[in-house]
């Protein structure tokens, strides 16, 4: 199941690859995503005229070209451990190989109107320590927008969570949680960002996407499907530390069936939060 895969080079105990195929998986997150916002780059309120964005962890860079593209006059500023793949970038886009975890990144206080992350925290150690310094960076009345999920499943109907999503909720908690990260920092986010006491308000909304896409909203039955499909990809990409801590093909085979079994409706919460700085 596992293939040889380009990890990224970093101390911090992020468990996905860094090659080709996993910049189609965000790709795809990414569009899947973008159709739920209705084409928007956040759930929070349209921004006139920004100056400056930067995106934390941009992977991909998919969310960034789309920032630059949707405004062309602002600076963006794209943001991670590992390059981007090569694809055309937008005049006002410019991208930096930096690691957020330093304490001193090149840019100066309060100089940026909006700061976007996604799926950026629950892979860090010490993550709040993180947040706060990546706030600083935030300017007066800016906005810090950032989606965030738990990589640990649920499960609300009546069958529950099946043996393998229990086995691999066990697994993962035990070897971030050895490591100082924290994957389940998604459903913590907005209570952290209220106790920063650094915004003037912090808006949040968790949305639950079945594995399986059963759901009455077609947005969320969308959604659902690509999650499946991205976590599968996940599956075909883990880092062999955590098949050697027990994530082993043969459970994460039963994760992905019991994950997208139609009597089932495991999910991880979709957690999108956009708060504005006092």
């Amino acid at each position: 199941m596992n293939e040889t895969r380009a990890f990224h080079e970093t101390n911090e105990p992020y468990a996905l690859p860094n090659d080709a195929q996993e910049w189609e998986r965000l790709d795809e997150m990414h569009n899947g995503i973008n159709l739920y916002l209705g084409h928007k780059l956040s759930l929070g309120p349209s921004i006139p005229n920004p100056n400056r964005i930067l995106e934390i962890g941009c992977g991909s860079g998919a969310w960034a070209i789309q920032a630059a593209q949707t405004y062309p006059k602002a600076s963006v500023i794209a943001i991670d451990i590992s390059p981007l793949p090569s694809r055309a970038l937008p005049q006002n886009m410019q991208f930096l190989q930096l690691n957020v975890t330093d304490t001193a990144l090149p840019f100066e206080q309060e100089s940026f109107d909006i700061i976007h992350a996604r799926f950026v925290f629950l892979h860090l150690r010490n993550w709040k320590t993180i947040l706060a310094h990546i706030i600083s960076y935030l300017q007066p009345r800016g906005w810090l927008w950032i989606e965030e999920t738990d990589m640990h499943f649920r499960d609300d109907g009546p069958h529950g969570l099946g043996p393998f999503c229990k086995k691999f909720n066990d697994i993962y908690l035990s070897y971030m949680s050895s490591r100082n990260a924290d994957p389940l920092a998604g459903s913590s986010l907005s209570s952290v960002l209220q106790d920063t006491n650094a915004f003037s308000q912090v808006n949040c909304i968790s949305v639950k996407c079945p594995f399986n896409g059963k759901d009455t909203d077609p947005r969320i039955q969308l959604m659902g499907r690509v999650w499946y499909s991205s976590f599968q990809r996940i599956v075909n990409g883990l880092d062999p530390k955590l098949i050697e801590a027990g994530l082993s093909p043969e459970v994460m085979e039963g994760v992905i069936q019991e994950a997208g079994d139609p009597l089932r409706s495991s999910y991880w919460p979709f957690n999108m939060t956009w708060s504005q700085k006092k």
